[in-house]
C-alpha cells in the first residue's frame, strides 16, 4: 500500500508541475525497461474479458480475442503481448491488454516506447492513452490519444491519431499516417514511437522524425479536452475488429514486442523535413529541433546532393539530385555524439502523358456531378505555368461540408501505377485561388463500389495537394495520402475532388490542366499505343439507292489495352457510337458522293482514326416540285468542363424523297437556349446548327423551323413532324382557355431549374384554389396539390424532363423543367 501511494503521489505530481521545454537532456519520470521475469503488477494492470462486462462487447470495435494477464509475458528484457488462436468463452482468440490507470497517470511530456510489431493478417496493435479522471463525462469528450497503431493489412504505415468531440455516434478523430519509404516493414525491426504533449499541442515522432502536429485550433469549434486532464497508458494487440479486418489462422502466435515505455518532463532533439522530393528540387529545408542556438551540427545528405546552407547549424536547405538517401545530422548535447536521420525518397522525373480535364480540349475525364458550381470560364490570370485561354471556376458550396466534385473516367485501368512513393505514375493540376496558404486538394480515386454512404469500400486511394501561393498559377503535384480500402479494384471509375474538405468556406477555385504524367526513368510503363481503326463495310466506291438503310461497320484493336467505343462520322459529321464489338451504325444514303470515317479510343483515352471510304447515293425518276423538312434532331456536344452547346440538325428532301441541297434553312434554338440561326444545305440535303454559347447542368435542347427557302417551294404541310415556328407549341409558358385562346394575363416563373429536392413557383394571375400538378412526359400526372405558396416536393421523382401545370377553371399554364 505504501508503496502504491508513492506511486499514485508520483503521478499527482507530474500532473500539476508545468511542463519543461528541456531543450537537450530531459528528465525521465517514470519508465519500464521490462528487466524481470513478469509483468509488474505496480505499473501495469491487466485487462481480463471481451468487454462485455465494461458495457461494450467486442471492446467497441466488433474485435474476435479476449483478453487474459497471461498473454503478456516478460523476459530477455522484453516485454510480449501475444496473440493466440485458442477458444475462451465464445471467443475464438486471446490476447493481452495491460494499462497504467491510477498507477502512473501523467499529464504534459514526452512518451515514447521501442516496438515490434506483429505479423499477419487480421492483427491491431496499438500503444496509445486514456484520460484517468474523466472530467468531462467519459470518452470520447474526454479524449484519446493514439500514440501508434498499427494495422498487419498494411506493414509499411503506422497511424498518430486523437479522439475527441460529442458522445458516439457523433465522435470525432483526426491525425496521420507515417509511412517507410525504405521497402522495410514496422514488423521487420524496432522502431520508437512517441509523442510529445504541452499545453495546446500534441507532436507524434517515429524514429525521432516529427510526422503529425495537432493543436486547439485543428479540432475547433470541439472543445480540446487534452488539457487539465490526467492520461494514462495502454498496450495491447486486437484481432479483427474494424481496423485488424479479416484473420488469417496461419499467422498464430504472433507477438508485439515492447523494449521499454519510457515518460519524460520535456522533449528530446527531433528531425523534420520533406521525406519526398521531386527530381532535382531545389532549397528543401530541414531542421534539427529542441536544440540549442550555437550548437554545432554536422550534416550528410545523399551522394549527387548539394549542401545550399546551413552546415554547422540546427537548419539545413539542400538542392537534391536524383539518388535518394539518408539526411543526417550529428551533434553533442553533453553525452557524447547523438545522430538522427530523415530518409528522403527522390521521385524519378516526370513527364506528361495524357489530360483528364483541360477545358480547351477534350480530356479523358467528364463533368458527373458536384456540390458546388463548377463555370467554364476565362483564365483569370494567364502566365507561364498556365497560358490557356479557358480554365475552370469551382465555387465551394459554404453549407456542405464535404464538397465533392466528380469526374467520370475509364483512363486508369491500374490506379497502383499511382498509389506509391516514387510511383510509375503522378497526378498534377493548376490552381489559381485566394484560399488561405497551406488548403489541401485531395483527389480521390473510386470503384464502381463506392457510394454516398459506404466510405471507405471502393475508394482505392487518395492524394493531397497543399496551396503555396495565393492569386497566381501553381502547378500542384499530388501525393499519395492514404489507401482507405486496401482490397480496392484498381479499375477506377470515378475521380473525386475535395477542395478544403471537411469544412464550411465557400471559396472560389480556378484549376486546369488536371494531368496524368508518366516516370521517365525506374519502373516506366511503354508509352500508350493508339488503337487501329478500318472501315471493313461498305466497300470504297460502293453505290445506293438514294435513301436506303445500310450498315456501316468497323474493325478496331488496341495493342496494349482495349477499346472503349468506335464513332462513325460522314463527311466529317458523327452519325453514331458503338461499344461493342462487332462496331457498326445504320445510316440513311445521302445523294452524291458521301466520305465515310471512323474513329477509335482506348482504355487509355488514346484516339485514332481510320482511312476515308467514298460511296455514292444516286436517284431516279419524276421531277420534284416542293421540299419539306424530313428530319430535326437536336441534341448537345461537349465544350468542355462539364459545358455544352446546343446542337440542331436538319435534313430536307423534296417531294420525290432525294435530299436538297443549298436550302436556306433559318430557326430557332429555345429551352436552355435563345438564339436564331441559319445555314445551308450540303449534298446529302441536311444542314447542322450550334449555338454560340454554352451551358451547364441538365441542358434543354428544343428548335422549330422559322423558313426554308430554295429552288423549290417549301411545303410545311409534307414536314413529317411539328417542326414549323408557326404551328408548334414550344415548351416555353404554354397558356390556354377552355377554347384555345391565348391570355397574356397570366404567368409563372419557377425555381430552380433543373430542380434536385424542391421546386419553387411565383404564379400571376391564378386564384389560391389553383390545381397544380407534375407531368410526365408520357401525359401521366405523378403530384398534384393546391398549395401555390409552397416548394413542390420533387425529390423521389427519376432523373428526366417533367412539366409543371397550373390551373383553374378557365385557364391553365405549362413549364417544362428538368429534375436532376
Amino acid at each position: 500500500m505504501e508503496r502504491l501511494l508513492k506511486l499514485f503521489t508520483l503521478s499527482c505530481c507530474i500532473l500539476i508541475c508545468s511542463f519543461q521545454l528541456h531543450s537537450q537532456t530531459p528528465t525521465l519520470v517514470w519508465s519500464d525497461e521490462f528487466d524481470g521475469s513478469s509483468l509488474d503488477l505496480t505499473k501495469w494492470e491487466p485487462q481480463i474479458g471481451d468487454g462485455c462486462a465494461e458495457g461494450i462487447c467486442g471492446w467497441g470495435n466488433n474485435e474476435l480475442q479476449y483478453y487474459q494477464a497471461e498473454n503478456a509475458e516478460v523476459s530477455n528484457g522484453m516485454l510480449s503481448i501475444i496473440a493466440k488462436k485458442e477458444r475462451v468463452k465464445s471467443n475464438a482468440y486471446t490476447s493481452a491488454r495491460i494499462r497504467t490507470k491510477n498507477l502512473a497517470d501523467f499529464s504534459y511530456g514526452r512518451f515514447e516506447a521501442r516496438i515490434k510489431l506483429p505479423a499477419g493478417a487480421g492483427l491491431w496493435p496499438a500503444f496509445w492513452m486514456l484520460s484517468t479522471d474523466e472530467p468531462n463525462g467519459g470518452w470520447p469528450m474526454d479524449g484519446e490519444i493514439d500514440i501508434m497503431e498499427f494495422t498487419s493489412a498494411k506493414p509499411d504505415h503506422v497511424y498518430g491519431t486523437i479522439h475527441y468531440g460529442d458522445p458516439y455516434p457523433d465522435n470525432q478523430f483526426q491525425g496521420n499516417n507515417f509511412y517507410l519509404y525504405d521497402g522495410s516493414l514496422f514488423t521487420d525491426n524496432f522502431h520508437e514511437f512517441a509523442i510529445e504533449w504541452e499545453p495546446g499541442e500534441i507532436r507524434w515522432y517515429v524514429d525521432d522524425i516529427l510526422y503529425s502536429v495537432k493543436t486547439a485550433e485543428d479540432v475547433a469549434p470541439y472543445a480540446w479536452p487534452f488539457d487539465n486532464n490526467r492520461f494514462h497508458f495502454i498496450l495491447n494487440t486486437a484481432i479483427g475488429g474494424t481496423l485488424g479486418g479479416e484473420v488469417d489462422d496461419s499467422i498464430f502466435p504472433s507477438a508485439m514486442m515492447i523494449d521499454y515505455v519510457r515518460v519524460y518532463d520535456g522533449n528530446k532533439p527531433s528531425i523534420r523535413g520533406e521525406r519526398v522530393v521531386a527530381n532535382q528540387e531545389t532549397n528543401v529545408n530541414y531542421n534539427i529541433d529542441k536544440l540549442s542556438s550555437g550548437l554545432n551540427v554536422q550534416w550528410t545528405v545523399p551522394s549527387d546532393a548539394t549542401i545550399v546552407s546551413g552546415q554547422g547549424t540546427s537548419q539545413l536547405t539542400v538542392n537534391f539530385g536524383s539518388t535518394s538517401g539518408d539526411v543526417s545530422a550529428t551533434f553533442d548535447v553533453g553525452n557524447g555524439n547523438e545522430s538522427i536521420s530523415i530518409d528522403v525518397v527522390v521521385e524519378p522525373s516526370y513527364s506528361k502523358d495524357f489530360s483528364f480535364e483541360n477545358f480547351d480540349e477534350v480530356g479523358a475525364a467528364t463533368f458527373f456531378s458536384s456540390d458546388g458550381t463548377l463555370t467554364e470560364v476565362q483564365n483569370p490570370a494567364p502566365n507561364t505555368v498556365n497560358g490557356s485561354t479557358l480554365s475552370g471556376q469551382y465555387i465551394r458550396d459554404a453549407q456542405t461540408q464535404y464538397d465533392v466534385l466528380f469526374y467520370e473516367t475509364s483512363a486508369i485501368s491500374n490506379a497502383d501505377q499511382y498509389a506509391g512513393v516514387a510511383s510509375d505514375k503522378k497526378f498534377f493540376m493548376d490552381v489559381y485561388t485566394n484560399a488561405p496558404i497551406g488548403t489541401e486538394i485531395i483527389l480521390q480515386l473510386e470503384t464502381s463500389l463506392a457510394t454516398a454512404t459506404n466510405y471507405p469500400e471502393g475508394r482505392h486511394s487518395r492524394y493531397v495537394g497543399t496551396i503555396t501561393e495565393n492569386a497566381n498559377w501553381q502547378r500542384i503535384a499530388f501525393s499519395l495520402l492514404d489507401r482507405p480500402d486496401g482490397g480496392a479494384s484498381t479499375t477506377i471509375e470515378k475521380m473525386a475532388i475535395l477542395f478544403n474538405s471537411n469544412t464550411l468556406t465557400g471559396d472560389a477555385y480556378y484549376f486546369d490542366n488536371l494531368d496524368s504524367y508518366l516516370a521517365e526513368t525506374g519502373g516506366q510503363e511503354p508509352v500508350n499505343e493508339v488503337p487501329s481503326v478500318s472501315i471493313t463495310s461498305p466497300a470504297n466506291g460502293s453505290s445506293f439507292t438514294t435513301g436506303s438503310e445500310v450498315s456501316i461497320e468497323a474493325s478496331a484493336t488496341d495493342s496494349d489495352g482495349s477499346v472503349t467505343q468506335v464513332e462513325f462520322f460522314v463527311n466529317g459529321g458523327s452519325i453514331g457510337i458503338d461499344t461493342v464489338e462487332p462496331y457498326a451504325v445504320s445510316w440513311s444514303v445521302a445523294e452524291g458522293t458521301q466520305t465515310i470515317t471512323a474513329s477509335a479510343t482506348d482504355n487509355e483515352g488514346a484516339i485514332s482514326s481510320s482511312s476515308e471510304v467514298s460511296i455514292s447515293g444516286t436517284t431516279s425518276g419524276g421531277t420534284a416540285t416542293v421540299f419539306y423538312v424530313s428530319e430535326l434532331i437536336t441534341g448537345t456536344a461537349n465544350a468542355g468542363g462539364g459545358s455544352k452547346y446546343g446542337t440542331a440538325s436538319v435534313t430536307i428532301l423534296n417531294d420525290l424523297n432525294n435530299p436538297v441541297s443549298g436550302a436556306l434553312v433559318s430557326g430557332t434554338f429555345s429551352g436552355t437556349f435563345n438564339e436564331s440561326v441559319s445555314g445551308t444545305t450540303g449534298s446529302d440535303g441536311t444542314v447542322s446548327f450550334q449555338t454560340s454559347t454554352t451551358a451547364r447542368g441538365g441542358v434543354v435542347v428544343d428548335f422549330c423551323i422559322n423558313n426554308v427557302e430554295g429552288d423549290l417551294t417549301y411545303d410545311p404541310t409534307q414536314n413529317s413532324g411539328a417542326f414549323d415556328c408557326a404551328s408548334t407549341q414550344r415548351l416555353n409558358d404554354i397558356i390556354l382557355s377552355n377554347n384555345g385562346a391565348h391570355s397574356n394575363e397570366l404567368s409563372v416563373i419557377i425555381y430552380p431549374n433543373p430542380a434536385k429536392d424542391e421546386l419553387w413557383m411565383l404564379a400571376k394571375g391564378f386564384n389560391d384554389n389553383s390545381r397544380i400538378s407534375i407531368i410526365d412526359i408520357n401525359g401521366r400526372v405523378l403530384i398534384e396539390t393546391r398549395d401555390i405558396t409552397n416548394p413542390i416536393d420533387v425529390s423521389n421523382l427519376d432523373k428526366g424532363i417533367y412539366f409543371l401545370q397550373i390551373s383553374d377553371q378557365e385557364y391553365r399554364l405549362q413549364k417544362k423543367f428538368l429534375k436532376y
